[in-house]
């Protein structure tokens, strides 16, 4: 009896003694504050919503094409209605490129991509509905005293069955991305954001082949609710392809995003691209218009 006695007041101790533990950090009115360090998660299980801020300063896609570590939180849906173009000797718009994101939890992101294409080259035009895209984003790793976050997006790029893309050798694109976006400095108006991508890509085209992927971004706001982005990009083929060139693509874009409201935003980028593997054709001017629509949540 003076055992299970003894037992019962250690059972009721310890959660009392485990409140008052010197060696955990406390805030003011004795509450307990976070430690400062990075946090490895596989599925956040929290979902708290966001609190209002300015616009989003972080380089991300689109109207990038760098991918940014955020995602669009719990229960929230991102949808981007993209305009984007290439022009040169030859043409290619994708009108509309539909861009829909879903959060799960506070780390983990579903997305679907599908553009109707237009193009011309040597003065033949086509249209139809383009490849698909699929992907999940994962946040792995933050710390949150250094505005540092790291997460994996691996992407299925495939044609649909009955669509124009079906009928062209484009093959299936697997991408496997890993990003990382931190904070590198300070304005008087805000943060300033870098974003940084590397990837190794492989495709079943014979055009394509693998290859790998770099990218890097930088954003600091110019007002509250208007930022300003640039960026550069490469890609770079580890094979030959059927022409015996190990093919190669350099671009540099400048992009704005503004924030009309807490659900809506407007963007825009502009850039060049350079590809080694076409000299007839190497140059090419990139546009990129469109918005994106936030809803949902917790």
């Amino acid at each position: 009896m003076k055992m299970l006695v003894l037992s019962c007041v250690a059972l009721w101790a310890s959660p009392a003694l485990a409140a008052d533990d010197p060696g955990e950090p406390k805030g003011e009115d004795n509450k307990l504050v976070d430690k400062p360090g990075g946090k490895f998660s596989l599925l956040g299980t929290e979902c708290k919503a966001e609190e209002a801020g300015g616009v989003e300063v972080t380089p991300g896609s689109p109207p990038l094409d760098v991918d940014d570590t955020g995602t669009p939180g719990c229960n929230g849906w991102e949808v981007n209605i993209v305009t984007a173009g290439e022009f040169s000797k030859a043409m290619s718009l994708e009108t509309p490129l539909l861009d829909i994101n879903y959060g799960i939890g506070d780390n983990v992101q579903l997305k679907v991509e599908a553009p109707y294409q237009f193009s011309r080259v040597d003065g033949v035009s086509r249209s139809g509905v383009g490849s698909a895209e699929v992907g999940i984003k994962h946040r792995f790793f933050e710390d949150e005293s250094r505005d540092l976050s790291i997460a994996v997006y691996p992407q299925v790029e495939f044609a649909m069955p009955g669509t124009a893309a079906a009928g062209e050798d484009e093959g299936t694109l697997l991408k496997f991305p890993v990003l990382m976006s931190t904070k590198v400095g300070e304005t008087s108006k805000g943060d300033v954001m870098l974003t940084a991508n590397f990837a190794y890509n492989v495709s079943t085209s014979s055009q394509t082949g693998q290859y790998i992927s770099a990218a890097l971004g930088v954003g600091f706001p110019l007002t509250r609710n208007l930022a300003l982005m640039i960026e550069g990009t490469t890609g770079q083929a580890l094979t030959r392809n059927m022409d015996g060139v190990r093919a190669s693509v350099f671009k540099a874009d400048l992009g704005l995003v503004g924030k009309l409201g807490p659900h809506l935003m407007l963007f825009g980028a502009a850039g060049q691209s350079y590809t080694s593997s076409d000299s007839d054709d190497a140059s090419h001017t990139c546009l990129v218009l469109g918005f994106r629509l936030i809803a949902g949540g917790p």
